[in-house]
């Protein structure tokens, strides 16, 4: 019999609460009114159903039972059983190792949505199903902001985390050995010499042409006059 007596010690502590929890609601709600009309307005709401549970108990048992069952509901709900400490908890994702993640789920895109972040740590967490407040929890714990609407591409638009507020930067993309283990060197570019060339113009006049070197599409004109002896 002590299942028995754990059930009524449970309705017994639940009445207790749910009816301390009742009381203390109707005097707030009957101080909030202003004024002595409202006050009294709000005495005659709370006459008015008590009348008629009266009345409709005085009509017929069958009510009381109705109303002792939904009493007992509320009773047994109103005492939480007490919940044992969850020694296995895992320790939240640590900020650096989640804005790794975070960009690792981005890519070359806008951002990531809750739901991609997620289905990715329900995955990597053996024995753990992760919700979107879950990672919205983790988020704001690691101070990382969420928005309304960000798009992805193939995925449309979703509640989640825009590139811009992702924290610290992408990891770069490892870079290509060189061919044939020779390291690339850069030659600078070396002026070749400019060879001038001499045009006759004609009635003693000489033009001289010669290449800018620093300009390959660049020419220097200087024209000669000389007399002609007569």
């Amino acid at each position: 019999m002590a299942w028995l007596r754990k059930v009524i010690e449970r309705l017994a502590t639940g009445s207790s609460a749910l009816a301390l929890r009742m009381a203390r609601g109707l005097v707030e709600w009957v101080k909030e009114g202003a004024g002595v009309t409202d006050f009294l307005i709000r005495l005659v709401f709370l006459a008015i159903p008590v009348i008629v549970v009266w009345s409709l108990l005085a009509a017929t048992t069958s009510v009381m039972w109705v109303l002792v069952i939904i009493w007992c509901v509320a009773a047994w709900r109103a005492v939480q059983p007490a919940q044992r400490p969850n020694a296995e908890k895992e320790p939240d994702l640590h900020p650096e190792d989640l804005a790794e993640l975070l960009w690792e789920l981005a890519g070359d895109r806008k951002g990531v949505h809750l739901a991609q972040v997620a289905q990715q740590l329900t995955r990597e967490t053996h024995g753990r199903s992760w919700s979107i407040p879950d990672v919205k929890a983790l988020l704001k714990a690691a101070g990382v902001p969420t928005r309304h609407s960000v798009r992805v591409a193939g995925l449309g638009v979703a509640v989640g985390v825009h590139r811009q507020d992702i924290p610290g930067s992408p990891s770069p993309a490892p870079s290509s050995p060189a061919r044939s283990g020779v390291d690339a060197q850069v030659i600078p570019a070396t002026a070749t010499p400019a060879t001038p060339y001499v045009r006759d113009l004609g009635g003693g006049a000489r033009a001289t042409f010669t290449p800018d070197p620093t300009n390959p599409v660049r020419t220097n004109v200087a024209v000669t006059k000389q007399e002609i002896e007569k």
